[in-house]
């Protein structure tokens, strides 16, 4: 089985607003991340939340873990997210939930080059950068238990082999966090 842990606690200091609720086509941007992550193949999604967790409850009706230690960053809503995963679960695509944009089949990609591969981290690029959301191995899970701060499993690449997936999704680099990001993003995905 394969979990989305879509990580969602953070405050958002650098947009100004309560991000995840802002509107993208016609829906919280939040809700756009997790319809878009319930259309690929995964098995089961767990949404972290943290900051504003009962206002965004509110309009967000999916299943959350709350991360009450988020204000020590994303270090705390990952391992919030695995600690949560069910045992039988063989890997886990880290999203964000501030990328709205990543459609379902690149989702469905690093799922399936991590099933051909068995590598233990896949990841995105487009047009040679990498991007997000990233598949971890159940292996490496206990090293992301390790991590502090305000970092993802990003900080454990270098240690481990990664495949690339190479997408036309510029979904995958392009994230929401500032008012201005909103902006431009929207507009054009409109």
């Amino acid at each position: 089985m394969i979990a989305a842990i879509v990580l969602a606690a953070g405050e958002a200091r650098r947009f100004g607003k309560l991000k995840q609720l802002m509107p993208v086509g016609g829906k919280p941007l939040l809700q756009q991340t997790l319809d878009r992550v319930h259309q690929s193949k995964v098995d089961d999604v767990l949404l972290i939340l943290g900051a504003h967790a009962d206002e965004i409850r509110q309009q967000i009706g999916h299943r959350a873990v709350v991360n009450r230690n988020y204000g020590l960053g994303m270090s705390t809503s990952l391992q919030a997210g695995l600690r949560a995963l069910p045992e039988d679960v063989e890997a886990a695509v880290i999203v964000l939930g501030d990328q709205p944009f990543v459609a379902p089949s690149t989702i469905d990609s690093l799922v399936d080059a991590y099933r051909r591969s068995k590598s233990k981290i896949v990841v995105p690029t487009c047009e040679g950068v990498r991007g997000n959301p990233v598949l971890i191995d159940r292996s490496l899970f206990a090293r992301a238990m390790e991590l502090r701060g305000d970092v993802g499993f990003r900080a454990v690449f270098g240690k481990e082999d990664v495949v690339e997936v190479a997408v036309d999704d510029r979904g995958v680099i392009d994230d929401i966090d500032t008012l201005e990001d909103f902006e431009c993003l929207t507009k054009h995905s409109s």
